[in-house]
């Protein structure tokens, strides 16, 4: 097995057009990439001025009002306390409703025959919602006749009602509103 030599060419192919075209390509990059970096710069510089500028207002604004800041927070604070404030009263609201005088007054109506199924009082504004069934609408009518003359109770009307049959029997049922008296 013989070997041939390796012949080697290292001259230099002959110069195309299409290689200066890849060079300015280049060129034009570089430049482009100058550029930017410039304007880079310039805009860097604007923003640190402009940063600097409002640092210092800052500090003039707050040696002017020191207490400005401690008043938003105290603002946002009182805020905040305004809704607690207005939740507690909703409960003291609830709280404070004459349960006895009210529970006498319905009880001295005398439901018999009737389900009342809710009691919703609003002591804000001294008005009461009765919610409950019937098994007549005579029966209905004269409880809230009833209700009327209790001395506590003031407005007694009937709000809604409807009839609808239960297990065949015919229900009826309503919802009572009225306001009550402070002793």
């Amino acid at each position: 097995m013989t070997r041939s030599a390796l012949q080697l060419d290292f001259r230099r192919p002959a110069v195309s057009g299409g290689r200066w075209i890849g060079w300015g390509a280049l060129l034009v990059a570089v430049m482009g990439v100058v550029a930017v970096s410039e304007a880079y710069g310039e805009a860097a510089q604007i923003h640190a001025l402009a940063q600097s500028r409002h640092d210092q207002l800052k500090a003039r604004s707050q040696q002017r009002n020191p207490g400005r800041d401690r008043l938003r927070s105290a603002e946002m604070a009182d805020a905040q306390t305004q809704a607690d404030m207005r939740q507690a009263n909703a409960v003291i609201d609830r709280l404070v409703v004459p349960w006895d005088g009210l529970f006498d007054a319905i009880e001295g109506a005398d439901a018999q025959g009737l389900g009342l199924l809710a009691l919703t009082p609003n002591a804000r504004d001294r008005t009461l919602q009765l919610v409950g069934e019937a098994r007549t609408m005579d029966e209905l009518l004269a409880y809230v006749e009833r209700m009327a003359m209790q001395s506590g109770l003031r407005q007694v009307h009937l709000q809604s009602y409807s009839v609808a049959a239960r297990d065949g029997v015919p229900v009826v049922s309503f919802t009572l509103a009225a306001t009550w008296q402070q002793p």
